[in-house]
């Protein structure tokens, strides 16, 4: 049987993954909604439903995505409310934070001189002095942007789109008639969606530090999918 941290390293490195995937698609989306040029060379014409339909699908399936990745409370779906939670147990972040602290220095392994040893021992027990502290920074810093994440409007705007509309097609009587869920009822803007994805990142990449121990290269996947965005509008621009 897998242990508690890794059962919750297995959620944070799914939740990354699943994260991953949401910032991909919205690469896609981010031009339709902010690219002015986007819009005027497909949203118009005999390409205008295309680009509509496009852009309506991809904005459901990333509000989808930011609700379940946010909200869920399924012990068996990864999500931040669960992760956050789960870091409230005194005992296991004693664990995550040991575990974060230990950082061996390879010389010390080979070194024979008493006097160096000793040295390289107190450097090694300040530095995992720094890291503890450092994790509880970052522990309190995931507390309160998720305390800051979770009280957003546009927060429960989108879990309203995923739980009637997207992932569940709901009808509502008004005025003497069934009719689907207006979402521009619900007072959300297109850069709530960018802020919400923005606010996420910064959750998974300190939960995955506190858990995994392990960053990500935020920079690098950025370049990837700049480039590979922008060669698909690219494209689509020259084909006009």
């Amino acid at each position: 049987m897998p242990s508690r941290i890794e059962k919750l390293e297995a959620h944070a490195s799914h939740l990354l993954d699943a994260f991953i995937r949401l910032t991909e698609r919205y690469s896609l989306l981010d031009p339709m909604l902010f690219d002015s040029e986007i819009p005027k060379l497909r949203g118009s014409g005999k390409q205008a439903r295309g680009f509509l339909t496009l852009r309506h699908s991809l904005f459901l399936s990333c509000a989808q995505d930011i609700a379940k990745l946010t909200l869920d409370s399924d012990k068996r779906t990864p999500s931040i409310k669960s992760l956050v939670a789960a870091l409230e147990d005194a005992a296991l972040c004693r664990e995550l934070r040991d575990r974060f602290s230990l950082w061996v220095i390879p010389s010390a392994e080979t070194e024979t001189d008493p006097e160096i040893i000793e040295a390289l021992r107190r450097i090694e027990l300040g530095e995992q002095a720094e890291r503890r502290t450092q994790f509880d920074e970052i522990l309190s810093r995931v507390r309160a942007n998720w305390t800051d994440l979770s009280n957003m409007g546009y927060l429960s705007a989108f879990l309203t789109i995923r739980d009637k509309v997207s992932a569940h097609t709901e009808v509502m009587l008004v005025a003497d008639k069934y009719q689907f869920l207006d979402i521009g009822t619900l007072g959300i803007k297109w850069s709530d969606m960018k802020v919400a994805i923005g606010a996420m990142r910064d959750l998974v990449e300190d939960l995955g530090l506190l858990i995994r121990n392990a960053g990500f290269a935020w920079d690098s996947l950025d370049e990837q999918l700049g480039r590979a965005s922008l060669a698909f509008w690219l494209e689509a621009k020259s084909a006009t």
